[in-house]
This record gives C-alpha cells, sequence and structure tokens, in this order.
C-alpha cells in the first residue's frame, strides 16, 4: 500500500500537467470586437530575424554608423515621425540622423519589449519598446521612452510609426 501511494501521487501529477498543456486557448476570430481593425486583425509571430535587422539599426544609430543604417532602410521607405512629420525616402532619413543624431549622446539604452510580428495581409513588422537616456552637447540627460513599430519587406526597413514618451522625473 505505501508503494502504491508515490505512484499515485505521480499519475495525478502527471494528468494534471497534460490537462493543463492540452486546454484550448482562447481564437481571437471567436471574439465578437467592439472595433473591426481596418488594416489587418489576427497578427502571428513572424521572423525573429527582422527583429535583429531593427537592432542592427539602433546600433548604427547610437555609434553614430549612418551607413550601416543605410544599408537596412529601403530606397522608399516612409517614417511617421513622433511629432507628426513624414519622412520620405532613405536619403532624406538618413540626413535627420545625421543632423540630429551626430548632436546627441544615447545612454543606458535598452529594449524592453521587441516582438516580431505578421499580419493576416502578409505584411511583417516588429514592435519595440525601448528607453535611453539622451545626452545633449550641454550635458544635461533626459531619459526617453519610444514605442516603434517597423515594417519589413524584403529584408529592409520600409516603414516606420514612431511614438515617444519623455518622462518628468
Amino acid at each position: 500500500m505505501k508503494k502504491l501511494l508515490p505512484l499515485a501521487i505521480i499519475v495525478m501529477f502527471i494528468s494534471c500537467t497534460n490537462q493543463e498543456a492540452e486546454q484550448p486557448k482562447s481564437d481571437s476570430a471567436t471574439i465578437d470586437k467592439l472595433f473591426k481593425p481596418t488594416y489587418t486583425d489576427n497578427f502571428k509571430i513572424g521572423n525573429p530575424e527582422n527583429i535583429l535587422l531593427i537592432e542592427n539599426m539602433h546600433q548604427g544609430m547610437i555609434s553614430k554608423d549612418f551607413e550601416l543604417v543605410g544599408e537596412l532602410i529601403d530606397e522608399n521607405a516612409v517614417f511617421y515621425m513622433e511629432d507628426g512629420a513624414t519622412i520620405q525616402g532613405k536619403q532624406a532619413m538618413l540626413n535627420f540622423m545625421e543632423a540630429n543624431f551626430t548632436q546627441i549622446t544615447l545612454k543606458n539604452y535598452s529594449v524592453g519589449v521587441s516582438i516580431a510580428v505578421v499580419g493576416e495581409n502578409g505584411d511583417e513588422w516588429v514592435l519595440m519598446w525601448d528607453t535611453a537616456d539622451i545626452e545633449t552637447p550641454d550635458g544635461n540627460t533626459q531619459k526617453v521612452d519610444w514605442m516603434d513599430a517597423f515594417q519589413i519587406a524584403d529584408g529592409k526597413i520600409v516603414g516606420m510609426n514612431g511614438f515617444v514618451k519623455s518622462p518628468k522625473d
């Protein structure tokens, strides 16, 4: 009898963990949403190499290697900036980066979230939440948080929707 008790506990444990793993996950298509997405719906996890593409772009910006950044951006890329401006084309974006990022130093850069997704329409995106301290030429530092969505096509960045938050200390 004493030998059966441990065996019974093991069987109960295995059956409980199997039931937990076999429970169906909620299917977002069966949810009656209040607002129907107009762009696409039912995103799935995308190509993780796209995350590396975006990380390489950020590394180039931090190190001020704009030639590297240029290799990652499509000629016709469109960047929707956090201030409402639109930057169209690779060269315009590189000009913007050189004019702005050569004047500052990004310190303590970190990524909180990076997710590669693909929509049911086939569009690939990387969603990234990142943060850094921006040091200006006068030595002042301000913490900045970004929430950006980068669109990828054929291994290049073709678009970005940018959002920024500068928290008060």
